[in-house]
């Protein structure tokens, strides 16, 4: 009877760990989110433009407990609007528009700090895609011209806090630095030709991270 009633709470507590795995089974290494971000980039108040604003979408792989690979793909624009005034001619209103796509990948190395909590770290290269456009406007009148600015490869290093609010869904907040120029290989508005852009400087981003 012993034995009966042995094997009986042996069942009963293997089916009872069956049900808990069933109910919350275990996470992929694969997680997905995504981030609005600020670029105080290093040129940009030299030329008169605004902070490049934009945002952007992380894919993570976790190689080992503490280690994962990141891919990155963000947008950025920043710009400015100016009157000036030509004589014999008039006002003119002036617009500098400069975008920018990085591709992105990197190392992380996460360090926890408790249950919900953790810094995370580390370095990266990425492809930088620049483009741009001069737009003046008198009246009716529009001319609009394409900048010609290269495409580079940069460097970043990358250091950040992550918030576990769920098993699978975390907030972050982070600070980069960039590495990263293009150049202008023409006189274009208020730009003169031959112009190395330093877009090298600090961004920071606010986002979710989904593990699925």
């Amino acid at each position: 009877m012993k034995n009966i009633a042995g094997l009986f709470a042996a069942l009963l507590f293997a089916a009872t760990l069956a049900s808990a795995e069933e109910a919350a089974p275990a996470l992929s290494r694969f997680s997905l989110g995504a981030h609005l971000s600020y670029w105080n980039a290093r040129d940009l108040d030299n030329l008169d433009l605004d902070g490049a604003i934009g945002g952007g979408v992380i894919g993570q792989i976790r190689l080992f407990k503490h280690l994962a690979l990141e891919l990155r793909m963000g947008g950025y624009g920043a710009g400015s609007t100016e009157d000036v005034y030509l004589d014999g001619e008039g006002w003119y209103e002036n617009e500098t528009v400069i975008v920018c796509m990085p591709l992105e990948a990197g190392l992380v190395a996460l360090l926890p700090l408790g249950e919900s909590f953790s810094l995370y770290g580390g370095p990266g290269v990425g492809g930088y895609f620049f483009d741009g456009e001069f737009r003046s406007t008198q009246g009716p009148v529009e001319t609009t011209i394409d900048m010609d600015l290269g495409d580079e490869t940069g460097f970043y290093a990358l250091l950040g806090a992550r918030a576990q609010l769920a098993r699978n869904a975390a907030l972050f907040c982070e600070g980069q630095y960039t590495w990263v120029e293009t150049s202008l290989d023409r006189a274009v508005g208020p730009l003169p030709a031959d112009r190395d852009i330093d877009f090298s400087g600090l961004s920071f981003s606010v986002g979710m991270l989904f593990t699925f």
